[in-house]
C-alpha cells in the first residue's frame, strides 16, 4: 500500500515538474519504458542519480573558479559540461540557462 502511495505522489510531482516546462516529453518517455518494461528496470532512476553525481561534480568545481582571476575558458567547459549532463534528464529550463551563459559576452570570444 504505501508503494502505491508514493507511486501516486511521484507521478504528481513529475506531472506539476512538467507543467512548469522543466521536463521535456523525453523525460515521459524514458518514465514510461521504465513502467511499461522496454527498458532496463530501474533505468530513470540510474539516469537521474547519474544526473544528481555529475550536476554536482560540476557545480562544485563551477564554484572553486570564485577566485580573484577567472578562467573563463573553464567556466566555458564547465556550462557545456552541466549542458550535457541537464539534457540526459531533459531539463528545458536548466538547458536554457546553461546556452544563456554560453552566449553571455564574458564566454563569447
Amino acid at each position: 500500500m504505501a508503494a502505491v502511495a508514493l507511486r501516486g505522489q511521484l507521478n504528481t510531482l513529475v506531472t506539476s515538474i512538467f507543467a512548469m516546462g522543466m521536463l521535456d516529453e523525453y523525460f515521459q518517455y524514458l518514465q514510461s519504458m521504465d513502467e511499461d518494461g522496454s527498458s532496463a528496470q530501474g533505468l530513470v532512476a540510474e539516469v537521474i542519480n547519474l544526473f544528481i553525481a555529475n550536476a554536482n561534480r560540476i557545480l562544485n568545481d563551477i564554484g572553486l573558479l570564485n577566485q580573484p582571476v577567472i578562467d573563463f575558458n573553464k567556466v566555458d567547459d564547465l556550462v557545456h559540461q552541466l549542458e550535457w549532463c541537464i539534457s540526459s534528464v531533459m531539463c528545458s529550463v536548466l538547458i536554457k540557462i546553461c546556452k544563456h551563459v554560453k552566449n553571455s559576452p564574458m564566454l563569447v570570444q
